[in-house]
């Protein structure tokens, strides 16, 4: 039996540092060895084209997409899958139980909210 898979969720209104806790998590992930993939819905222009990047700019380097399904089969070569901005993803759902089944962890920041 593979790495048994999870995913979590960083929500809350805007300014409430949901992509600050997503780098964080995603480093202290990291430092144990583990590989990871960081995600940004390509729209979101604000600081950065290249990377998920917080309000007081902290950045930190991400495969920009519109769709998950841009990414391919490419997750699988990571253990970890940090996505920020995850209510602009429509495939959301099934992308993140998809990796999670495949043992991955899936951690994903999001607004709480449509507006």
């Amino acid at each position: 039996m593979g790495q048994r898979g999870r995913i979590e969720l960083i929500m809350g209104p805007m300014f409430a540092g949901k992509s600050t806790e997503l780098i964080r998590r995603v480093k202290r992930i990291e430092i144990s060895g583990k590989k990871c993939l960081m995600i940004k819905y390509s729209a979101d222009q604000r600081y950065s084209s290249d990377s998920v990047c917080t309000h007081d700019q902290h950045k930190r380097v991400a495969f920009s997409c519109k769709t998950l399904s841009e990414v391919k089969d490419n997750w699988r070569d990571y253990d970890v899958l940090g996505i920020d901005e995850g209510q602009f993803f429509e495939d959301i759902v099934d992308f993140s139980e998809n990796a999670a089944n495949e043992g991955k962890i899936v951690i994903i920041s999001s607004l709480n909210g449509t507006y």
